[in-house]
Formats: structure tokens, C-alpha cells, sequence
């Protein structure tokens, strides 16, 4: 009997993955709503009556039990990297004659896809079994959400292939959402139990990926695309669109949109066509995302430091709509910097209520004329920061008023605030300003930062006044006794910040130093640096000037906030304090035993027949050399092509060693 059950429940799991992958792969359903209802209940029924015959891949299994310690991080084998953007069709088509230029004009083809507003997500799968799902995170560790998505039948717990055995491991990255549909059913739920509407279908998707309990999860019908694969072991494409084929033949969804394209002609009327539609799709997107399609020509064109220049995603235009400024208010940021911010009538504006706009700086409102009264255009800058696009200057009142900023004082009692020399801004002058130590506090906290979930700006605000934290290293003083006694805070609420609080201490080098809110220094920059001083925070505190100007991608500026915060004892005070309290900086680990050219520093110069310039710089960098801009004592090589300028003579000069085009693959074998 258990024997005729054991393969009735292999059917049935059989037939359920079946109209899985028709209806979310293939998108086309075999089954009515009611018939995939009934199959399920029948697998549930015989489940129940044979519990030994529970397989883990079941359908049945995709819910399970609550988390209780929160979500713990995983480091991505191959970096997530964020792309660089283009913002009309101009820049869509200098990216198409970049590339071309990179590669020397060859015949070449690229691959559009709709850029999906959803939550970048990496699925791994070892010998066919989904092991882990982790969030894209900073593109350098994610969280693990591997029991939210297992409650989602569009991914497979197992990967179809019925001709081939599956790969030991293949690490594939995609974007989930929630489709508008779904977004709407869920926020009318929401309203008619009296519960916070979500603003947009973006946080809604977060929101359910984000839950401890996956049966919250499993309540709202999330949707993903998939299309990437980060790594994988013993299967290898020739191509993107290899690569999407066979994600679809293993049970993975695809975006039926992707296309492959010849040209820039072809890349601008695939984002305008698209954005013609963008009505008509049933998902948030906000662009298009435009690929080189074959990936041999990829690794010849290699990474940035943030993005690959095989790559680049498209933006739509924002959306506008009509507001009035019914005030300007001035905050002030962490730096001290005055930003004023024009406080309007609220408005609706792609799904988001918007009640106040960015007005950057003083140039800013006298070059567009800005007014209190005025009414105005209003934008989603990238689909997220509000701005003011224009003034209508045909429907100015009668009582609209002139703003300057000088006219004004530091939001904070005390304070006084002065126009930054050469520079458009005005800044506080109080390093003890409250605003700005606030500012601090928060930017310390935040999810790009320490990452410390709970820590909002009405919980740091609250700590901050009861005198409970005024520097950073105060955060991780705090007990469970110091807030269970405050207003808005419970046993649980108390318990799961200290929670949040310890869980911070293990962190990366980038995420403090970007924490740190040193002028300049962003999470770009930490992350260069983090190379450059192997995850070590006295290293960069010893770092001077000169030597951090060697390091590219590091101007004077950042070079000389650095080492001025690192010159105040104060700061280092407090960062050996965190480093006392339990703060961890992991190293990051960085593959250099292919790197034949760590102690090269390199200037290239000149143009060259045999490759581009780019092509040359991407070759030397994975052999670990530095490329620097300019020669200097420490320089020990300059590459030459023609009409190589003044650094051939100042690197003669210095006596470094001089590179021709004809010496190169000498010197590269060489090294």
C-alpha cells in the first residue's frame, strides 16, 4: 500500500511542478485554478496519511517555520555589481560607441531587457537543489531569505532538466517583484483591516522577502525574473542569450521581453518602445537594462570599480505632476551642510504621497527662479528623489516670495551658518550641532552602514535626547535596562534592538569607514581604499596625503578629509572605543594568487593601434597592478603609444622604465 502511495505522491509532485513551470516559465497555463487546487489538496491528503513519505521538495514544504534570530549575512562569490546609468537616448548610444571603440570595432550584438523596480535577489543551487537565496545586499554580502523565497512557486526548490544531470553548483541572480495586479489586491486587503497601506508595489515585494515568518510571505503573491548567472561549476555559456534559454529549460522564469539587439539605433528604440508601454506592463519597471551579449567579449571589457562596462541601464524620463510650495525649510546634513527643502502640498506621484522636494542649494533656487507660493512641476528623480523641475511662472500668485538662505540661521539654536567658499552651499559651523550630530548618528546606523535594523531616525532622535548616545561607540554601550523603560519601547521592541545592536558588530572595513561620515567618502571610495589597506583601519589611520593620491580613484579632496579626521583625537577615540566594545572588521578577501603584478604602479599614455586604452588598463588590473593618471617617484612603468604627451618626458626624467606598443606583450608575459 505505502508503495502504491510512495509513487502516487511522485505523480502528484510530478503534475504540480509540471503546471508550475507551464504557468511561470512558459506562461501558459495547462491547469484551471480549481483543477491545480485539487491536485494539491489530493498530495496534502496523502502526506498527511504517510509522513515518512514527506519529501523535502514537496510543494507542500515550501512554508515553513518562523525565524527567530533575524537574518543572518553570506558573502556572494562573485560581487553583484551595480550598473552605471544612462539618462536619455545620447548616452544610450555613447555607450554603444564606447563599446565598440573598446573592442576595436568588431562585429558585435547586445541583448535589452525591462529593468525590473523589485528586489535584486541570488538563488544557489547545488546538484539541482535550491541551498540558499540570498538578498543582493551591498553587492558584497546579502541577507538569507532562503525561507521566504522557498514559499514561492515561480522558483523551483529543484531545477527541471530532464536530459542532463544538473550542475555541482550554479549561482543564479534575478529580481523579485510584485505585480501591479497583486500590489493593489494587497493594499485594498490592507485598508479594509485598517492597516499602513504600502507605498509602492517595490516596499510591498521587500516588505514579504523581509518577513521572519514565511507564511506572511507565502500570503502575497511575489513574482521573479531571473537574468544572470554569477557562477557556476561545469556548465559554461557562450552567451547571454544561451544562458536565458537554458534558465528557462531548467524551470527558472525568464523575462519574455529580453531581445537581442544589433546596434545603438536598436538600443534607443527598444527603451522608447518600452517606455511607450510601461502603462501596459503588469510590473514596476523604470528602465531598460542593455547587455553585451557574449561573454568572452565581457571579460575583454572587464569592471569598474562599481560597474561593468559591458553593461549599462537605461532610465525612463520621471514622472511629473503639479504641486504648490507652500514653505522652504532648511535642514541641516551631517557635514554640517544647509540643504533647503521646499515643504508642498502633498501629491500623488507614482504610487508614492509626496509632501516635500529637494532644492539642493542657493544657485539652485535663483537659477530656476523657486518662490514660496509658486506652484511647480514635481519629479521623481530616477523614480525615487523628489525634485521641483519647473517653475510655472504663468500661474504665479500674487503673494509668492522671494528665499534666500543667508536671510536665515541654523535650523538649531546657537548656530550660525556661512557660504562655503567657491562652493554653492552654506554650512553650520557648530560641530556640536544637534542636527548634525543626529545626522551622523543615523548615517552610522544605516543600512549601508552598520546596517543596524531598528535604529530609524525617531529611535536614534529618542537615545540621542535621553542622553543615552551622542557618538557613535555609545551605541554599543547600550543595555537592555537603558531602554526597556522608554516610551515606544516593550520588552520584545528593547530586546530585539540589542539584538539588532550585536548582531552590527561583525562587519566589513567599507561598511564602517563608510559609517564614519568622514567628507567624501562614500561606498565607493571605502571599498577602494579597502584594497588598499587589506581591511585594516590603522593602516588607513596612518595613511598620508601623497600616498593616498597614488591610489586611483582618490583625489586630493577625499585624500586630505581622510587624513584630517584621522588627525582629530577625538575620532580615534572613538573608533578604538567601538573596536573595545566588541566591533569586528572581517578582512576582505581579495584572489591575488593570479596576480603576477601586485607591486607594479602603471601609467599608460599615448593611443594605441592593437587594443584600447581600456582594454590595456582592464588586462594590467587583473594581473593586480595599479593604474595610476599621472607618473611620479613611485611610478615603475609607463606604457607608450602615440603622441604620448608630457608624461613620456617627466617619466624619462624620473628614470622609470618606458613601455612601447611593439614591448607590450613582452612586458605582460614578463610580469
Amino acid at each position: 500500500m505505502e508503495k502504491k502511495a510512495k509513487q502516487q505522491i511522485k505523480t502528484l509532485i510530478d503534475q504540480i511542478n509540471n503546471h508550475n513551470y507551464a504557468y511561470y516559465v512558459l506562461d501558459d497555463p495547462k491547469l484551471t485554478d480549481m483543477e491545480y487546487d485539487n491536485l494539491f489538496r489530493e498530495l496534502e491528503s496523502l502526506e498527511e496519511k504517510y509522513p515518512n513519505l514527506v519529501s523535502p521538495m514537496s510543494p507542500t514544504q515550501r512554508v515553513g517555520h518562523p525565524v527567530d534570530s533575524g537574518f543572518q549575512g553570506y558573502n556572494h562569490d562573485v560581487p553583484m555589481l551595480s550598473l552605471s546609468n544612462a539618462i536619455d537616448s545620447a548616452e544610450i548610444n555613447e555607450f554603444y560607441k564606447r563599446v565598440l571603440k573598446w573592442l576595436n570595432n568588431i562585429d558585435i550584438d547586445f541583448v535589452a531587457e525591462p529593468k525590473i523596480d523589485g528586489l535584486g535577489v541570488s538563488l544557489i543551487y547545488r546538484n539541482g537543489l535550491l541551498e540558499r537565496a540570498l538578498t543582493r545586499g551591498d553587492g558584497f554580502k546579502g541577507e538569507d531569505i532562503t525561507h521566504n523565497v522557498k514559499t514561492m512557486p515561480s522558483v523551483p526548490l529543484e531545477l527541471r532538466d530532464l536530459e542532463n544531470t544538473p550542475p555541482p553548483f550554479i549561482e543564479i541572480r534575478g529580481e523579485i517583484f510584485m505585480s501591479i495586479s497583486d500590489f493593489k489586491k494587497l493594499n485594498d486587503n490592507r485598508k479594509k483591516s485598517n492597516e499602513k497601506l504600502f507605498a509602492n508595489a517595490r516596499n510591498a515585494a521587500a516588505g514579504s522577502v523581509r518577513q521572519l515568518d514565511p507564511s506572511i510571505t507565502a500570503s502575497r503573491n511575489l513574482s521573479i525574473f531571473c537574468y544572470e548567472v554569477g557562477g557556476s561549476d561545469k556548465i559554461n555559456f557562450k552567451n547571454q542569450i544561451e544562458m536565458l534559454a537554458y534558465l528557462k529549460s531548467v524551470g527558472i522564469p525568464v523575462n519574455p521581453l529580453s531581445k537581442k539587439i544589433k546596434n545603438g539605433n536598436d538600443m534607443i528604440a527598444y527603451h522608447k518602445t518600452l517606455e511607450e508601454n510601461r502603462l501596459h506592463i503588469n510590473y514596476e519597471i523604470d528602465g531598460s537594462v542593455i547587455k553585451v551579449n557574449d561573454y568572452k567579449l565581457r571579460d575583454r571589457l572587464g569592471l569598474r570599480a562599481r560597474s561593468p562596462r559591458w553593461a549599462v541601464a537605461a532610465k525612463f524620463k520621471a514622472k511629473q505632476t503639479e504641486s504648490q510650495i507652500l514653505d522652504i525649510e532648511l535642514q541641516v546634513g551631517r557635514t554640517g551642510v544647509i540643504t533647503p527643502v521646499a515643504k508642498i502640498r502633498e501629491v500623488d506621484l507614482s504610487g508614492v504621497m509626496i509632501s516635500s522636494a529637494t532644492l539642493h542649494n542657493q544657485d539652485e533656487i535663483d537659477r530656476k527662479d523657486i518662490r514660496i507660493n509658486d506652484f511647480i512641476l514635481i519629479e521623481r528623480s530616477g523614480d525615487v528623489i523628489p525634485k521641483i523641475s519647473k517653475v510655472l511662472k504663468d500661474k504665479r500668485p500674487i503673494n509668492a516670495k522671494q528665499f534666500s538662505i543667508s536671510d536665515y540661521n541654523c535650523p538649531e539654536s546657537g548656530c550660525k551658518i556661512e557660504r562655503i567658499k567657491n562652493q554653492a552651499a552654506y554650512r553650520c559651523l557648530n560641530i556640536n550641532c544637534k542636527s548634525r550630530v543626529l545626522g551622523m548618528l543615523e548615517h552610522f546606523c544605516s543600512k549601508n552602514a552598520m546596517n543596524i535594523e531598528g535604529m530609524g531616525p525617531q529611535i536614534v532622535k529618542q537615545l540621542f535626547e535621553g542622553n543615552l548616545i551622542n557618538h557613535f561607540d555609545d551605541i554599543y554601550k547600550l543595555k537592555y535596562n537603558d531602554l526597556v523603560s522608554l516610551e515606544r519601547f516593550k520588552e520584545k521592541s528593547a530586546t530585539n534592538l540589542i539584538k539588532s545592536i550585536n548582531h552590527s558588530k561583525v562587519t566589513t572595513f567599507p561598511r564602517f569607514v563608510f559609517g564614519l561620515g568622514i567628507s567624501n567618502v562614500g561606498q565607493h571610495i571605502s571599498k577602494v581604499i579597502d584594497k588598499h589597506c587589506n581591511s585594516s583601519l590603522k593602516k588607513l589611520g596612518e595613511l598620508k596625503v601623497e600616498e593616498m593620491e597614488e591610489i586611483d580613484g582618490i583625489g586630493a579632496t577625499v585624500a586630505i578629509a581622510i587624513e584630517n579626521y584621522f588627525k582629530i583625537d577625538k575620532n580615534n577615540q572613538i573608533i578604538n572605543n567601538c573596536l573595545k566594545l566588541g566591533v569586528e572588521i572581517e578582512s576582505t578577501h581579495f584572489d591575488q594568487s593570479h596576480m603576477k603584478m601586485l607591486n607594479e604602479k602603471v601609467v599608460i599614455t599615448g593611443s594605441f593601434q592593437s587594443l584600447s586604452r581600456g582594454d590595456l588598463k582592464q588586462r594590467l588590473e587583473k594581473n593586480g597592478a595599479s593604474v595610476t593618471t599621472s607618473v611620479s617617484s613611485k611610478t615603475t612603468a609607463l606604457i607608450v603609444g602615440n603622441n604620448p604627451g608630457s608624461k613620456l618626458k617627466k617619466a624619462q626624467k624620473l628614470n622609470i622604465k618606458i613601455v612601447h606598443e611593439n614591448e607590450l606583450d613582452k612586458f605582460l608575459k614578463e610580469n
